[in-house]
């Protein structure tokens, strides 16, 4: 069966870690317009190492933070479910773009247009996350903590996500994110992709 996912994302990983884990065979593409997965210039919400079973198999792909810290930035779930999918076979085309054609073929630029053709056709095609759904929530990294929410991040830096934005002291990094709950945000992308995945695999039985 073969996949073409328009977004790298946890959530899109997360699917595409169940698919290849089946034993059921998936030719994946994702394409994405970043130079390397994960890299954002925007705060998304981290989360605890033991946030979901699938996030502490991907340790060992994660730089650790200290010894003691047991708080993950989202770049690294994300990166690490990046490596491990690639490992397992999924066709990761950075610098790339996918447009579909009028007859429902999808036509690629930049390096995905070196690996495939003009006129691609697929089984399953995986659309972007709905980002407009839930509360706007104001992220921050400091290096002083802003209020009892503030996680510490093991290297000297804070992570706060509130409801309003901040304005008392300086930060190092923004970013925003949409949803009831910013500490669930990882698990929710998780459980969102394997949810996806098992019902495609329940389909095909």
């Amino acid at each position: 069966m073969r996949i073409l996912i328009l977004e790298d994302s946890i959530r899109t990983l997360s699917f595409s870690y169940t698919l290849l884990r089946s034993r059921l065979f998936f030719e994946i593409h994702m394409v994405t317009p970043l130079p390397e997965a994960g890299l954002s210039n925007s705060l998304a919400p981290g989360a605890a190492r033991n946030v979901h079973a699938m996030v502490k198999e991907l340790i060992r792909h994660m730089p650790e933070p200290n010894l003691d810290n047991p708080f993950l930035r989202n770049s690294w779930i994300h990166r690490a479910l990046a490596i491990e999918c690639v490992a397992m076979g999924l066709n990761l085309h950075l610098r790339s773009s996918a447009n579909e054609n009028m007859d429902q073929t999808y036509e690629f630029e930049g390096t995905a247009a070196n690996v495939l053709g003009t006129k691609e056709r697929f089984d399953s095609i995986v659309l972007p996350t709905d980002i407009e759904r839930g509360n706007l929530w104001h992220g921050f990294v400091s290096v002083e903590q802003i209020d009892g929410g503030s996680i510490d991040r093991g290297d000297g830096t804070f992570e706060t996500w509130r409801a309003t934005p901040q304005e008392k002291i300086e930060v190092l990094q923004e970013g925003t994110w949409r949803g009831q709950n910013p500490i669930e945000a990882v698990r929710i992308a998780i459980e969102e992709g394997v949810r996806e995945a098992t019902q495609l695999l329940s389909s095909l039985k």
